[in-house]
């Protein structure tokens, strides 16, 4: 589920649901070619220098909740697991938050190039359906 934001909410950047029909969501800078190759599937998370693959349960299992925050507050972090915690770099700034297919996707700007902090945390680490994903400098 989906928590409710306020704009006073500090570094909420926006949320979504979704039925991920391939299992995946893509978060990556928007100039990134990388196509994860060798990337089977069977891991949560599947990291490059400039984007990250998650792995979220598919829409035959239901819809995948996801909020993104511009915050590196550990107070945001889900309970069940961190998936990912380290850096993803951007030429502009600029990110997008996708699945394959692009029934859903979100624009996420930052306005600093370079590395930012990255962290997603979810409901559960094999096949999340609730995902928090924060971005920072």
């Amino acid at each position: 589920m989906v928590a409710e934001h306020s704009a006073e909410d500090d570094g909420f950047v926006g949320s979504f649901r979704v039925f991920a029909q391939h299992g995946l969501l893509i978060f990556r800078d928007v100039q990134s070619v990388d196509t994860h190759e060798g990337y089977h599937g069977r891991v949560p998370v599947h990291a490059r220098p400039d984007s990250v693959y998650l792995k979220v349960r598919t829409s035959v299992d239901g819809p995948v909740s996801v909020e993104v925050f511009e915050d590196e507050s550990e107070d945001l972090a889900l309970d069940g697991a961190v998936l990912f915690d380290g850096t993803i770099s951007s030429g502009y700034g600029e990110f997008v938050l996708h699945d394959p297919d692009n029934w859903i996707s979100m624009k996420v700007i930052t306005d600093s190039p370079g590395e930012a902090r990255f962290r997603v945390s979810a409901d559960d680490e094999r096949l999340p359906s609730e995902l928090r994903l924060q971005i920072w400098y």
